[in-house]
């Protein structure tokens, strides 16, 4: 079970630093590949401040609580916004939502908002 932990945080280790890359590829539009400098110092830069983080002691605990609480508060704002989009037919024209879209879309709205309120009250402690 520990090989199975130390293979899965080395690999989390890897990855979540390249996907950041990609994150970063896109925002700016660089349009690079695995090669491309700049791809590679966001790359390296992400894996250099977990190695430093890790290295003074700080624990991202705090920062991962602020991030399950922003989760909780922006998915259910998202979902709501994307479906008004979706229901403008300004927008999606003849791919505009059907009743029963919307419906499901309603749904999902109030799963995200449960999920969201579970997750804000388990970081506080209510849970």
């Amino acid at each position: 079970m520990g090989i199975g932990l130390f293979a899965a945080g080395v690999t989390s280790a890897i990855t979540a630093p390249l996907a950041a890359a990609y994150v970063a590829n896109s925002c700016f539009g660089w349009n690079a590949d695995l090669k491309d400098i700049r791809f590679k110092s966001v790359w390296m830069i992400i894996l250099g401040l977990g190695v430093f983080f890790l290295s003074f002691g700080i624990k991202p605990i705090e920062i991962i609580k602020f991030a399950q609480v922003a989760n909780g508060i922006l998915l259910p704002i998202i979902a709501v916004f994307l479906l008004w989009v979706v229901n403008r037919a300004s927008v999606m024209g003849e791919y505009k939502n059907k009743p029963f879209q919307n419906v499901v879309g309603i749904l999902i709205i109030a799963l995200s908002i449960f999920l969201g309120a579970k997750s804000i009250f388990k970081v506080f402690g209510f849970f």
